[in-house]
């Protein structure tokens, strides 16, 4: 997005054929570097690997047309749907090779989303760690961590909040969160406030004010209602599920997606889906599509 234009470079070296993929998707600029070579005498042939060229480059397109991340919805759990056991478990679901597969997904992202109820639950890091060596890294303001806490209750003691980088986590709170707990919240990092839909955070509100952070590409690694908040409102673009070979059960055990729950036919359907062995483990992916 921010590289300059390379039709000049292009003429200006004299190049006689140009190749590409796909034509930006961008409105404003879609077929005028294509028009402008062909007026030069440059041959162009393009279309080529399309497909390929979409799939790489869906983050960055979904975003450019429609000013909101691309949104992926990552879970590890049971066969059974349970993400902890009963007494609040989650030390491991998932095997090392899987929990390697869900870091390289955190490489790909611009920011992560957990609840709250993940941080007083886990108390997680979310930072990013080098997939080939055990040991954590942090790197730097790469990876924006954002937290959706409508009542301001992210312990002060927090992992995220107190880590080298606590400049990059967000809090994102409800006009009805406690003024002591946000003052107390925003001399450890940035605090924004987020209008309530229904009860529930409005998510395109978020979504939008997030693209505008040219956050392009955002993984929701929360618990169940926070996974089928975004679920349930239509904002997930793909999901990635890790299943462990292992049942839990508990009616009171955590599972993957909670919420008010869908219809037997929803309305979206999955495609372009894909399993993958991770040794005893197994990975879904797919493409969430609205019909």
């Amino acid at each position: 997005g921010r590289t300059p234009p390379c039709t000049k470079a292009i003429l200006d070296a004299e190049i006689s054929r140009v190749v590409f993929s796909t034509v930006d998707p961008n409105s404003r600029h879609a077929g005028r570097a294509l028009r402008l070579l062909k007026s030069k005498g440059v041959e162009v042939a393009y279309g080529i690997l399309s497909d390929l060229s979409a799939e790489l480059n869906a983050a960055f397109n979904h975003w450019i047309i429609t000013g909101l991340p691309f949104v992926t919805v990552k879970a590890a759990m049971t066969l059974d749907g349970k993400i902890a056991s009963v007494s609040g478990e989650s030390k491991w679901i998932t095997g090392s090779l899987a929990r390697r597969e869900g870091m390289k997904l955190r490489h790909e992202v611009d920011a992560i989303l957990v609840g709250v109820k993940t941080i007083l639950n886990d108390d997680p890091a979310l930072t990013l760690r080098d997939v080939r060596r055990p040991k954590p890294e942090w790197r730097g303001p790469d990876l924006k961590r954002i937290v959706l806490d409508p009542r301001a209750r992210t312990p002060l003691d927090a992992k995220i909040l107190n880590d080298e980088g606590a400049s990059t986590t967000t809090i994102i709170v409800s006009p009805n969160a406690s003024v002591t707990r946000l003052t107390r919240l925003e001399k450890k990092c940035a605090v924004m406030s987020c209008p309530l839909k229904k009860g529930k955070f409005d998510l395109m509100y978020l979504l939008k004010k997030l693209g505008k952070q040219n956050i392009t590409n955002l993984l929701v690694e929360g618990g169940g209602e926070t996974n089928a908040a975004f679920i349930e409102s239509g904002f997930v673009n793909r999901i990635a599920f890790f299943y462990a070979p292992k049942i839990l059960g508990g009616r009171d055990a955590r599972t993957g997606v909670a919420g008010e729950g869908l219809p037997l036919k929803p309305g979206f359907f999955l495609e372009r889906i894909r399993w993958r062995n991770l040794g005893s483990d197994l990975m879904l992916t797919a493409r969430v599509i609205r019909k």
